[in-house]
């Protein structure tokens, strides 16, 4: 009579689970794990509408600068000494609309004219860079995308408007033109000269370095004093 072996039993697989003696497979249906609400991750809508805000304005000050660093010199766009002429006529131009605002929508109200800007501030340079920056200021405080409440207004009044008229009034810019009604220029101010000869001199020493010191001989070896 023929012996056969027993078939051999199949291996688990590697990767299978093997229960132990005790364990009891759970009945039911199993649940999904709970996965919090996108919007009570992050704060709620408000605080979605508030990044995306942030996003908006971040994509604006990307884009202007950008364009500043491609289209105007490394002085900037307001930067009288670097502009060439086609940039500078741009500037004249935006300049003097913001004058005309300022003048007619603020200062013509005033019951004096000590803070008026008269009809020739083009021809005080002093007068024209001040209100430059004035106009940089206000452009950085109105317009700016942005809903949410600041004080970025009323502190272009009281740390740029209101000095730089202050500083107009104090020297006196304004005061022979707006009395006599015509362009009176500016006298007794001290002109400087970069290109002098006693500056040029003074460069000069100053940059030079100075001759090294004399060193004393050593007396020779033998010598003895008198």
């Amino acid at each position: 009579m023929s012996f056969e072996p027993p078939p051999e039993e199949e291996p688990p697989p590697e990767d299978g689970w093997i229960p132990s003696e005790g364990h009891q497979a759970p009945t039911g249906p199993a649940e999904p794990a709970s996965t919090p609400d996108a919007t009570e991750e992050f704060g709620g809508a408000e605080a979605i509408a508030d990044i995306l805000e942030r996003l908006g304005n971040v994509e604006e000050i990307a884009a202007y600068s950008y364009e500043e660093l491609t289209n105007y010199p490394a002085g900037g766009p307001w930067f009288w000494k670097e502009l060439n002429l086609e940039k500078r006529r741009e500037l004249w131009v935006e300049l003097g609309e913001f004058v005309t605002w300022l003048q007619n929508r603020i200062l013509c109200h005033w019951s004096n004219t000590e803070g008026s800007i008269a009809p020739c501030w083009y021809l005080h340079p002093d007068a024209v860079e001040l209100l430059t920056a004035l106009m940089v200021a206000h452009k950085a405080a109105y317009r700016a995308k942005s809903k949410k409440p600041s004080f970025e207004l009323t502190e272009w009044f009281t740390r740029a408007l209101w000095p730089t008229l202050e500083a107009l009034a104090r020297r006196s810019t304004f005061k022979n033109c707006l009395s006599e009604r015509e362009h009176r220029p500016s006298s007794g101010g001290i002109v400087l000269d970069g290109a002098s000869t006693a500056f040029r001199d003074f460069i000069t020493e100053a940059t030079t370095a100075p001759a090294a010191a004399a060193v004393p001989s050593q007396s020779r070896e033998g010598d003895t004093d008198a």
